[in-house]
């Protein structure tokens, strides 16, 4: 794969933005910025580093798309280092369940105050829940 594949690829998998979207904040036309994913026009490094910004990413994440995709596939599915296990549930006593449980009702006091502020403002602009 070709950088531009690789662009199009994050803009459309993971940024979910059109194409006129990014042709536009980059001051290009659509069709230009068309040919840079398709890989007819060859990408210079300042623009490469535009639409890294624009993705909120590295240039050198672009750039290594397809390794980075592959790399995070194999990570969770390989195998033989986690034996098709979800590394996600591996060690799930190493973190102390009272920690864990601390956690969880710090996050519901937060939530419970965001809720009560809501209301408030609710109130004080006369909306009815």
């Amino acid at each position: 794969m070709r950088i531009g594949d690789h662009i199009k690829q994050i803009r459309e998998s993971e940024k979910n933005f059109k194409r006129e979207y990014v042709a536009s904040i980059l001051n290009i036309t659509p069709r230009a910025y068309a040919n840079i994913e398709n890989n007819i026009t060859d990408i210079t490094i300042g623009r490469l580093i535009e639409i890294a910004e624009i993705f909120d990413c590295s240039p050198s994440y672009i750039i290594n798309y397809s390794q980075s995709k592959k790399d995070f596939y194999n990570y969770f599915h390989n195998q033989h280092g986690n034996k098709n296990v979800n590394i996600m549930n591996q060690n799930i006593h190493s973190q102390p369940v009272e920690k864990v449980m601390g956690l969880q009702e710090e996050l519901l006091k937060c939530e419970r105050k965001r809720i009560l502020l809501l209301e408030a403002l609710l109130r004080i602009n006369n909306i009815n829940i």
